[in-house]
């Protein structure tokens, strides 16, 4: 129980606590006996005083009723702690906020600034300017840290906010517009965005014989920020319904980025490009790409049992699969074999 009274006090905010309030930290099993050597050590190692005018609570060993915090030695572990942290550190990271901090921001904090500091020895201050669902996955494996968690305030408390160019303003979205499907009078528009420019540019020249009202180029993270801008971008003033399938990556990274469109904008894998892909041989490395098991199991739930176990086998194995192992011709023939496919399945709707 003593260092739950050291953490307590660290993070008590006022100079004299009474009896009654740590007697409210003991655990109710905790004999008198016990209780009272714990606070006895806290007085012999005058952490606490006694103010003796409140009296004593008439008990054998009796204790003081109220005691005066010595805050200076209570805070020294922690401020020993803090300085031997910034010793450790990146030298751009500054832990000097913490000193008049809790202790309890102090541990919950720590985490995210080893791994701060792991990826400033690794990287470096990036040179390009990045969204914050990229850094924050890129910084810590989870990219809604930054927006969602605290992420933001944390950077700013060490400093190194700025350093990491953290964009605000999302970069226009870049895709190409299937005229024929665009001029149509639909009330659903179909959009496959692609991760990486190679596969954008092999599906490009087939698009207008496409259901796809637009082909969006990912370019990464992003896409994340930059889908807000669809409706926008294509000028389309009626009530139509998009519907958006993703093509990216097999690896830890790529389903990441799925995961935060589909939680962000209902955005579908394009199964039957995953499973084209999936038929390839696959790539070792990504060793130091972080694995998101949420994100992991809900992106195998669009597929069969035997497609999912394979792409997890695939991702513990530390291999993965980048969406240009499906050649162009490869790819534009899976393509028209989903269009025709499709076709016929709307040719038997409506024949029935």
């Amino acid at each position: 129980m003593y260092d739950e009274l050291i953490q307590y006090l660290q993070s008590y905010k006022k100079t004299r606590i009474s009896l009654g309030q740590l007697e409210n930290l003991a655990d109710p099993t905790m004999t008198y006996n016990s209780f009272q050597q714990n606070i006895q050590k806290l007085l012999d190692n005058q952490i606490l005083l006694p103010i003796n005018k409140h009296g004593t609570n008439g008990k054998q060993p009796p204790l003081p009723l109220t005691f005066r915090i010595r805050k200076s030695v209570v805070t020294k572990p922690l401020r020993q702690e803090i300085q031997s942290a910034q010793l450790r550190v990146h030298p751009l990271i500054k832990l000097d906020a913490y000193f008049s901090l809790s202790a309890s921001r102090w541990q919950k904090d720590l985490p995210y600034i080893e791994r701060i500091h792991d990826y400033l020895t690794r990287y470096g201050v990036p040179q390009e300017e990045a969204t914050a669902p990229e850094r924050s996955f890129h910084l810590v494996g989870d990219e809604k840290w930054l927006d969602e968690k605290g992420g933001r305030k944390l950077l700013e408390t060490i400093g190194v906010w700025e350093l990491l160019k953290i964009s605000a303003m999302p970069d226009p979205l870049m895709l190409a517009v299937n005229s024929r499907r665009y001029h149509e009078n639909q009330s659903v528009c179909h959009h496959l965005i692609v991760e990486n420019k190679t596969t954008f540019y092999a599906i490009q020249p087939i698009l207008s014989s496409t259901p796809y009202t637009s082909l969006i180029y990912g370019a990464g993270w992003k896409v994340v920020s930059g889908l807000g801008n669809l409706t926008a971008q294509l000028g389309l003033v009626r009530d139509v319904e998009h519907r958006l399938e993703y093509f990216g990556d097999l690896d830890h990274e790529g389903i990441a980025i799925w995961y935060t469109l589909f939680e962000k904008w209902e955005v579908v894998p394009a199964v039957y490009l995953y499973q084209a892909l999936l038929k390839q041989r696959p790539s070792a490395g990504k060793e130091t790409q972080t694995a998101r098991m949420e994100a992991i199991m809900r992106f195998v739930s669009f597929l069969s049992n035997e497609e999912g176990e394979l792409i997890q086998r695939l991702l513990q194995g530390v291999q993965y699969l980048p969406q240009e192992a499906v050649e162009a011709e490869r790819l534009r023939a899976c393509m028209n074999q989903y269009v025709s496919r499709m076709m016929e399945k709307e040719e038997r709707r409506i024949g029935n």
